[in-house]
């Protein structure tokens, strides 16, 4: 072939110069786009934004997700997806592309690892090697359901089965009543009579898991769930007053076979005892964590018939129980370990839910100076006062002298210290010159945790501190977040804040954090991490004198006015604060006329 003439080639070029910059260029070929953002859709993980509907698949559950391309994007023959945000075990990264033709519909299955929230981007891919805008696609992945779902809180049919299907074992409350004071809203009370009871086709002769949130009213041993049988009970979980320890495991009229942990009354504690066939062996959990478990003796007895408030009769067991169940589940498996954990977290759609453990509230109470105790408005429990004399002002505030024999003391914990929990005052320092406890948590030898005013040392006033020890030892290390005081001659509201969750105490002071301070042992710290709880068993104090020395916490006694201490089953939100009724924490009730 002989070669392009130099001319020739010249000429070429102008031509194409002019074609491209002349009155002609309009007819040029336009370059080609990047595809548009795909339409994602998922049957089994409905799309939503902050408000979710809990439908569709749960953790571990698989399902489909749908990708087509934009209309008009004919070209596109790939997508590719990723998870925001992975979870450990979820894919991370862009996926491999997934191939289609002009644009056709393609799925993929995805596998959630983790609940809350959850986005998943996708992009188009078309034959000029563009990938295109990127889709987000939101949906709610619920926590891992068991089978069975009693939740109280069906406004419409309390006490029935609130959970997956009404129509599977249908609850029949017995001489039990729903109560507005359960762990998350609604609970279900027992006082000592005939229990509830249920049909299940879930039996205890085959792999299964029950879980509960149990608050144990009364010091006497009780059964809290069980399932019958000719033989006795199948499955007992309960309460041993004796040894002040949950129990777990099955009981004849002769004998018992047992796991158990130590427990005690007054407080929210989240119970599950898992069975698993093929071991003959039972665990019981508390709080999420497995404390111990027993191996049967021969095999499983089976039942299908579900109780709640006592056992059979046939055993020698303990009694029908005075005390509150929520959110109770049975699963036709030995869940593990995270679903059990995911069930103390106590979902909602915008975080952890709390619920009132205690509230010693005066401005509402009808107790007297004669009665020296204050009474709980949420389960009775009776705060016995002395050293306040009559200093006690019913309807208003509880007037503390400062005193070393004064004592607010209830025999038992509110809440357990190992699980997150929220305690909040509303106070009035009589005296700002002088430390004082406001509340604690006593263990044997130490205070798990305290809720107290000190004065700064340099002379610039004081603080209110919440602080938490890291073990039941005098010198055990602690963390500590602060809030000065600018106003102690004024009603102060003082929150503490325990998130087991984020592993993280917070403090509040009239409904805000603290600004973060210089950095010094007694500047203002809003939040500390805290790593190390621990479950403390003595006495829940408030205002605590010198005398007290045997509470095993600062003894500090407090001069000021107490208009009510509170304490929450739960991680308070920093919303719910902020929200609250001036001079009084969340939920708190109000005096009326």
């Amino acid at each position: 072939m002989r070669r392009a003439s130099s001319l020739f080639v010249t000429a070429l070029g102008a031509a194409l110069v002019a074609a491209s910059f002349g009155p002609g260029a309009a007819m040029a070929a336009p370059l080609d786009p990047a595809p548009l953002a795909p339409v994602v859709s998922s049957l089994d993980f409905p799309e939503c934004d902050s408000v979710c509907p809990h439908t569709g698949n749960h953790v571990g559950e698989t399902g489909t997700f749908r990708f087509e391309a934009a209309k008009g994007d004919v070209d596109v023959d790939a997508y590719r997806w990723s998870v925001v945000g992975a979870a450990e075990g979820e894919p991370s990264g862009w996926s491999e592309p997934v191939a289609t033709r002009a644009g056709q519909p393609r799925s993929i299955s995805f596998t959630p690892a983790a609940s809350g929230l959850r986005t998943v981007s996708v992009q188009a891919h078309d034959k000029a090697d563009l990938w295109g805008s990127v889709a987000t696609y939101t949906f709610y992945v619920p926590r891992n359901a068991p089978q069975v779902d009693w939740s109280f809180d069906d406004p419409n049919a309390p006490g029935a089965n609130t959970g997956q299907d009404p129509a599977v074992a249908d609850l029949s409350l017995g001489g039990a009543a729903t109560s507005p004071l359960g762990r998350n809203d609604i609970g279900l009370r027992f006082e000592a009579g005939e229990p509830a009871t249920a049909t299940s086709e879930i039996s205890t002769a085959a792999d299964f898991t029950v879980a509960l949130w149990a608050h144990v009213d009364a010091a006497e041993s009780m059964t809290l769930v069980s399932a019958t049988s000719p033989e006795g009970n199948a499955l007992e979980i309960g309460y041993d007053a004796i040894t002040r320890s949950w129990v777990a495991g099955r009981r004849s009229a002769t004998s018992a076979e047992l796991a158990s942990a130590a427990g005690g009354q007054g407080t929210w504690t989240h119970l599950a005892a898992t069975y698993r066939a093929s071991l003959d062996e039972l665990t019981l959990w508390v709080n999420g964590v497995a404390r111990s478990s027993v191996t049967y003796a021969s095999e499983a007895w089976g039942s299908a018939s579900w109780t709640l408030g006592c056992g059979s009769a046939s055993t020698t067991g303990p009694g029908c129980a005075t005390a509150m169940v929520d959110e109770v589940g049975i699963w036709d498996n030995a869940a593990s370990g995270s679903v059990i954990a995911e069930r103390v977290a106590l979902e909602t759609n915008t975080g952890y839910a709390t619920s009132m453990a205690a509230e010693w509230n005066l401005g509402v109470s009808d107790d007297t100076v004669e009665s020296g105790v204050l009474t709980d408005r949420s389960f009775d429990a009776r705060l016995q006062v002395d050293g306040a004399g009559d200093q006690y002002l019913p309807g208003g505030v509880l007037a503390l002298p400062g005193a070393p024999e004064q004592r607010l003391t209830l025999s038992h914990p509110v809440t357990d210290s190992a699980v997150s929990f929220s305690v909040a005052s509303s106070v009035r320092l009589t005296d700002p010159t002088r430390p004082g406890v406001i509340a604690q948590q006593a263990g044997e030898n130490a205070a798990a945790w305290t809720l107290g005013y000190r004065v700064k040392s340099d002379g610039t006033g004081g603080q209110f501190y919440f602080r938490m020890a890291a073990g039941d030892s005098t010198d055990a290390e602690f963390a500590e977040v602060r809030a000065d005081v600018w106003t102690p001659e004024e009603v102060n509201v003082v929150i503490g804040v325990y998130n087991a969750e984020r592993r993280q105490i917070e403090i509040y002071l009239n409904g805000f954090p603290p600004v973060w301070g210089d950095g010094s042992t007694e500047g203002e710290t809003p939040e500390a991490s805290f790593s190390a709880p621990w479950t403390a068993r003595g006495r829940f104090e408030v205002g605590n004198g010198s005398t007290t020395a045997d509470l095993a916490g600062p003894t500090a006694p407090l001069a000021g006015d107490l208009v009510g201490v509170w304490q929450y089953a739960g991680a308070l939100d920093a919303n719910d604060i902020f929200n609250a009724d001036p001079g009084l924490p969340p939920g708190a009730a109000t005096a009326v006329g």
